[in-house]
């Protein structure tokens, strides 16, 4: 694959941009809104929020802006955004946003807000506003939204004859059916992930440092372009209690049959792909075997299934009783991919039950990693990465079989 150095990626185009703006504002048309508001949202470092969460806090900003830290307004009618940062510094697709700053510091976010309101009529609107609160299609772990919201409040109450209402899915279903452009990005991420996982597997031995580990496999995805995102490793012996973590563990040293589960992620065009190789270091035991053909074949049948038009309810039902007939167990697990805490969010805890409405649609990308288990829950198996809807049903942004990769 080709070093970072040999590959040249000049950003998303100014047709990447308008097909974006004009999706949001059919979708708002369709809700009956005069305009889209996405306010300054939450720095998501100060909070002690996981990489996706925290990565997911401004991703509509990086969605509508190609900044970090924007607010946007889009009238629905077609007229020009107004776009704020803090610097007023732009780029190719905003080169002249506002600045935030002048006036009180601690106010200068929402007077710029509110001026932006007003000065495009919205003073009587009904104004949607992205963010408020967990979406079907982004902001997943959202719960309580990621707004800034005593900026938020303070531009409320300069427009009190206005209507503010959530719009989080109005940006959120832009969001969610990817473009050419996306795509290209996710299968070059996808495939930086899968080579972190082969990575993995030419380093991993007993004796091993895990740190060592870590950092071969992060440094080989730097080099080929990603941006940094951390890598979620759970390692230990086999058959015994582990932990999730994201940071390399000093001191800690891989063992004869230690379990190397992990979900490695890369970043190009801003877009987080993810794949997922689990490695033994040992010989498969024998009761792990028809776990592992089981995941393979619920996989496989999963990405025939999810077909444009299906509703998510069936989709996941379909999984999550795959299983019974070979007298184990299935069960879902797929999150959607792209600018940060992507919604569909379906696990074993998360049943997808306020979005079992919600059809796949051609372009959707997410990353797939059902599970199976024995019946006695002794063996348990998962396997996955990113895949693409097509009209025919899902395929693998990147070739790979699902197996556990056995290194003895």
């Amino acid at each position: 694959m080709e070093a970072a150095a040999d590959v040249t990626w000049n950003g998303y185009s100014l047709a990447e941009r308008d097909r974006r703006w004009n999706a949001v504002r059919a979708n708002a048309a369709k809700a009956g809104l005069d305009c889209t508001f996405l306010p300054l949202c939450l720095d998501g470092r100060n909070f002690n929020l996981s990489p996706e969460q925290s990565r997911g806090a401004r991703s509509d900003s990086r969605f509508l802006t190609q900044m970090e830290c924007a607010s946007i307004v889009i009238p629905t009618d077609g007229r020009e955004p107004v776009v704020i940062n803090r610097s007023g510094d732009g780029n190719a697709w905003i080169p002249n946003p506002r600045p935030a700053a002048g006036g009180s510091m601690r106010r200068s976010w929402s007077d710029a807000m509110a001026r932006a309101l007003q000065d495009l009529g919205m003073e009587h609107a009904r104004i949607g506003v992205v963010g408020l609160g967990q979406g079907k299609v982004t902001h997943g772990r959202a719960q309580q939204g990621v707004v800034n919201y005593m900026e938020y409040a303070e531009t409320k109450r300069r427009l009190p004859q206005a209507t503010f209402v959530d719009a989080t899915d109005v940006v959120g279903f832009a969001r969610y059916v990817k473009s050419d452009e996306e795509i290209d990005c996710l299968r070059r991420g996808a495939q930086i992930a899968a080579e972190g996982g082969e990575e993995m597997a030419r380093v991993a031995r007993p004796g091993v440092p895990e740190a060592t580990l870590y950092a071969k496999v992060m440094g080989r995805m730097l080099s080929l372009g990603s941006e940094y995102y951390p890598m979620a490793l759970n390692a230990g012996p086999l058959d015994q209690k582990t932990y999730r973590h994201e940071d390399p563990q000093l001191g800690r040293v891989l063992g004869e049959s230690w379990l190397l589960q992990n979900e490695i992620d890369a970043v190009v065009g801003q877009l987080v792909a993810q794949e997922k190789q689990p490695i033994l270091l040992g010989p498969i035991p024998e009761r792990y075997k028809p776990v592992i053909d089981l995941q393979r074949n619920v996989f496989y049948a999963g990405m025939t299934y999810m077909t444009p038009g299906r509703e998510f309810g069936d989709f996941i039902d379909y999984v999550n009783h795959f299983g019974d007939r070979k007298g184990m167990r299935t069960s879902i697990t797929l999150h959607g991919r792209g600018y940060g805490d992507d919604a569909p969010l379906l696990t074993s805890r998360e049943t997808g039950a306020t979005m079992r409405d919600v059809r796949v649609e051609r372009g959707n990308v997410w990353v797939w990693k059902p599970s199976a288990q024995s019946a006695d829950g002794s063996a348990s198996f998962s396997w996955g990465g990113c895949v693409l809807v097509t009209d025919t049903g899902g395929v693998q942004l990147v070739q790979r079989t699902p197996d556990l990769l056995s290194i003895q």
